[in-house]
């Protein structure tokens, strides 16, 4: 199952977030629309702005410097040029001073003459009478005159009359010298310098200047800029904005004389930079760094050193004009209305969106309650809960298709899964093969079918339904007309009419209506046709149809694994019973002392199983099995004595106490031995008379006899049937200590296994050695695999001998009962727990693990003292403790061993009562064995007729009580 991501949100959210988003980018894309709009609307007005203020500039100095050039084109023309004495020239004077009236900023007139005259008419203003020494209070103009080199100072007041004349003897000034001069005399027309400081009276301003036509004089005019900066002071500029006039040098002109420098200790005009405004030293280096910065009017955007940005507007006074105006206006100025316009309309946005979003909310819930529905119903199905829910309604068509979608979906998988569990719930291939002709019919709503299977090369019907009812599989016979492309095609659809119905169908009963009959083929993993689901389909529409043929597809394709896995999981049931058996019967079949041992003991333990599982009350009345159980104690029964495969067979089939596996060339040389012998006695026989050999014969006839009687007393004891007796060993000993001579080399023709048994060197010949010998080669080591010292994982409580075989002879012969040693007696007893062994080294499935703990335990006993694990009772299982009482009855009445004959059944289970009653058997499961009659019922099926006597079941019966009193 997938977790929810932390960062997933509902999809109302989404919707909702994806309408405030629209909503705010809207707004938002509007509000800088208009904020851009506002910052273009503030950049044109400052354009505006600024080309009224270069006009009005511009304006404002083509009115004062025209006055000035129609009174210098006059002059140009008259006579002033040509006059050579102060006193004539003093009659121009009421003209000149006419002229310097027209304008505030006219500051002088003057005419420099060719002979190095000078002759200057000054307007006295407060500054020039701080600049001069003791001029009159009263003074109005100054004529400054130098007339052939005699230097005057003259002055008048308002009415031109002469107040004070002041020889200036030391005023020396040589007009020809001055730039002014120069250029009008270079150049044509009235000439206008660049702006400079006036000398006298440190007035920013300009001269213009003609020569006259007689080329004799040059009239010049000083014109003052102060003006500008005061009319630049009044213009209505936007706070922290400077307009500025300059030249094309940097020289500052005019600014707001709020800003101006002081003048008064200057040489010359300062730069822009002389302002100490940020921006203008920028400016100022951005002139310098680009010279055709000027040709065109500019804007620029700088940056101050404080981070804040400035417009800088650029432009020519006027076309021609040798003069510049900047306007500069910080970006915060410019941007403040567009902005506080955009907080303003942000903040009515936002309040419009507070205002929607609650509407934005509402349908944003209404919206996503279909879908929200929808995940809860796919959660449904992630859970496989396939139940039936409400489809949820939407009025969008792509939801609403979702839904429906969602709803088949549903059952479709309800059905899918439904059968699967269904078909894997069934374990028994008959009722598996209904339920899938059932489930199918019932998924795909059809009105009955017919399951076919592949068996010896043809179809034949297992299971066939009709209308819910079943139909005999009988009537139902494979159409090899109409099916048999099923064996090179996926499936046959066709409509059925009621031609075809009574032409193929018409076993299954009247025609019912148009139908659709689907053959759907089933396929194992290697594409083999194994069988065909043929289903009865009412008439629908073709999508219909179509989604109905893939989900039987899907059906068939599930349904075609779990009957070939059924098929395959009968079949290795099959291949491992019969492979059980054939082990058993091959254990049965390696000695004729077990005979059908393994054969019989299964069956035993079923029928006293069967009884115990019919109990309805008493200690057995809780007791069931299920078939996985049954299984696993059929298996057990069968491979309770596996074990024996390892069991050498001289050992379970020793007759006598001597059998064992023999190499004869030790009976050959004995036989040498003794025809040595008989030719040495004929030799010593034809040496003596006929007389004393018969004396010989008399006397050697004693211990002839004492060896006769010694052979017949140790050839009893060899047949061990009966105990030995300790004076029985006392004789045997004696009759073992008797030597005979060996004269023949025992380490010859023996296999090299024995003759690693042999120690040390051989014994020099001849060598007297015991009748019955106990020699070191007779000892069979036991190999370390075999020896559970060391390792024992299993918990075997067993002694285990240290030899593997004492072949011993004397050893053997002196077994205290029976033909088995104590070796040999451990290798049978050993089966049981190779057969434990061997068992749990098979990986046996979940439900069959019980198997090695039920074949294990038939030797086990109900007081602890049984093997290999010396388990008490309540340690071991009921089928365990069943197998324990069928091994014993089995081996008790079995009469095929060649060692003994069968007993009756009154002697077993007389000798099963006392087994009881030494605890050794369980008393409820053997008191069960009595009164079910489960003895009687094995005796009529396995035993001899003469077998099965009168039983005393309760005299049998009263060691169970006995054994409760005890």
């Amino acid at each position: 199952m997938t977790k929810t991501s932390l960062g997933s949100k509902p999809f109302y959210v989404h919707i909702a977030t994806l309408f405030i988003l629209l909503f705010s980018v809207l707004g938002g894309a509007l509000i800088m629309l208009q904020f851009q709009q506002g910052m273009q609307q503030g950049l044109e007005h400052e354009r505006q702005n600024f080309q009224q203020y270069r006009e009005q500039l511009a304006l404002a100095i083509k009115l004062n410097q025209r006055p000035a050039r129609m009174s210098l084109s006059l002059l140009r023309s008259g006579q002033l040029a040509a006059m050579t004495s102060l006193e004539s020239r003093l009659g121009y004077l009421p003209q000149l001073a006419e002229v310097l009236a027209n304008s505030a900023s006219y500051g002088a007139i003057y005419a420099g003459y060719e002979n190095g005259d000078f002759f200057l008419v000054r307007k006295l203003t407060e500054r020039a009478k701080e600049r001069l020494e003791q001029a009159p209070p009263t003074s109005y103009l100054l004529v400054q005159s130098l007339s052939q080199g005699r230097g005057e100072f003259l002055y008048f007041n308002q009415r031109l009359r002469l107040l004070e004349r002041r020889p200036m003897p030391d005023y020396q000034f040589d007009p020809r010298d001055r730039g002014w001069y120069k250029e009008a005399r270079w150049g044509t027309g009235i000439i206008v310098t660049h702006p400079y400081l006036f000398f006298t009276t440190k007035e920013p301003g300009m001269t213009l200047a003609v020569e006259s036509d007689d080329r004799r004089a040059v009239i010049g005019l000083d014109a003052g800029v102060e003006g500008l900066s005061s009319l630049i002071g009044e213009l209505p500029l936007p706070s922290h904005c400077q307009l500025v006039l300059f030249d094309e040098f940097g020289t500052l002109l005019a600014t707001d004389p709020k800003r101006l420098p002081s003048f008064e200790q200057l040489s010359r005009l300062p730069m822009l930079s002389a302002l100490k405004h940020p921006i203008l030293a920028k400016l100022q280096q951005e002139m310098a760094s680009r010279p055709t910065l000027l040709h065109a009017p500019t804007e620029l955007t700088l940056a101050a050193k404080d981070g804040s940005d400035w417009l800088v507007n650029l432009s020519s006074l006027d076309e021609g004009s040798p003069f510049y105006l900047a306007l500069l206006v910080p970006a915060d100025v410019l941007t403040a209305p567009a902005r506080h316009d955009a907080l303003r309309n942000l903040a009515w946005a936002l309040a419009g969106l507070l205002l929607l979003l609650p509407v934005i909310w509402l349908v944003a819930r209404r919206t996503a309650a279909p879908l929200l529905a929808l995940t809860q119903e796919a959660e449904r199905i992630q859970h496989f809960d396939f139940g039936e829910s409400e489809r949820p309604d939407s009025a969008i068509r792509e939801i609403d298709d979702l839904a429906r979608a969602m709803s088949s979906m549903r059952l479709t998988l309800g059905n899918f899964m439904s059968m699967g569990l269904a078909l894997a719930a069934e374990h028994r291939f008959d009722s598996l093969l209904s339920r899938i002709l059932h489930e199918t019919v019932a998924a795909a709503q059809a009105e009955g079918g017919c399951l076919y299977l592949a068996q010896d090369k043809q179809m034949k019907a297992v299971q066939a339904i009709w209308q819910r009812q079943p139909l005999d599989c009988e009537r139902v016979h494979w159409q090899e007309s109409l099916l048999g492309g099923l064996y090179h095609s996926e499936r046959l659809s066709l409509p059925l009419n009621t031609e075809q119905w009574s032409h193929y169908l018409a076993d299954w009963g009247p025609f019912p209506g148009p139908r659709q009959l689907l053959a759907e083929p089933l396929y194992n993993h290697r594409q083999e046709l194994i069988g065909c689901l043929l289903l009865i389909l009412p008439d629908c529409a073709p999508r219909e149809l179509a989604s109905r043929i893939s989900l039987i597809e899907a059906l068939a394709g599930m349904s075609a694994s779990a009957i070939e896995n059924q098929r395959l999981l009968e079949e290795q049931k099959q291949l491992l019973e019969a492979f059980i058996e054939l082990i058993a019967g091959a254990i049965d079949a390696k000695s004729p002392y077990t005979g059908g041992h393994c054969q019989r003991v299964p069956e035993l333990t079923r029928m006293l199983t069967e009884a115990a599982c019919a109990q309805q009350q008493g200690p057995f009345g809780d007791f069931t099995l299920s078939d996985e159980e049954w299984e696993a104690i059929h298996i057990a029964s069968w491979l309770h004595d596996c074990g024996k495969v390892t069991t050498p067979e001289f050992v379970v089939d020793k007759a006598t106490k001597l059998e064992t596996i023999y190499d004869r060339i030790h009976e050959i040389r004995t036989r040498f031995e003794v025809l040595k012998r008989d030719a040495h006695i004929e030799a010593l026989a034809a040496r003596q008379p006929a007389s004393e050999q018969q004396a010989a014969l008399e006397a050697v006839a004693p211990t002839w006899q004492m060896l006769d009687q010694e052979f017949a007393f140790v050839a009893e004891c060899n047949l061990g049937g009966e105990w030995m007796a300790p004076e029985k060993l006392a004789r045997l000993d004696v009759i073992a200590s008797r030597t005979w001579l060996r004269t023949l080399d025992d380490r010859l023709g023996v296999s090299p296994e024995e003759l690693r048994r042999h120690p040390g060197e051989a014994a020099p010949l001849p060598c007297r050695e015991p009748l019955l010998a106990d020699k070191p080669q007779h000892l069979v080591p036991r190999p370390d695999h075999d020896n559970l010292t060391d390792h024992n994982p299993w918990g075997f409580k067993v002694k285990v001998p240290t030899h593997l075989y004492n072949r011993g002879e004397h050893y053997n012969l002196a077994i205290g009962r029976g033909t088995l040693t104590e070796e040999e007696r451990y290798k049978i007893n050993d089966h049981i727990i190779q057969t434990i062994r061997m068992l749990e080294r098979l990986p046996f499935p979940r439900h069959l693990r019980k198997v090695p703990e039920i074949a294990g335990g038939h030797h086990e006993r109900m007081d602890g003292k049984g093997y290999p694990r010396q388990l008490l009772g309540e340690q071991m299982s009921i089928p365990a403790r069943i197998m324990a009482i069928a091994d014993i009855f089995e081996a008790l009445t079995a009469s095929d061993r060649p060692y003994k004959s069968g007993k009756t059944v009154s002697q077993s289970l007389t000798i099963m009562r006392h087994m009881v009653q030494e605890q050794h058997l369980d008393p409820a499961l053997f008191d069960l064995f009595v009164t079910s009659g489960v003895w009687r019922d094995y005796a009529l099926r396995f035993l001899a007729p003469e077998q099965l006597d009168k039983v005393d079941e309760e005299e049998l019966r009263g060691s169970k009580a006995a054994h409760k009193a005890g």
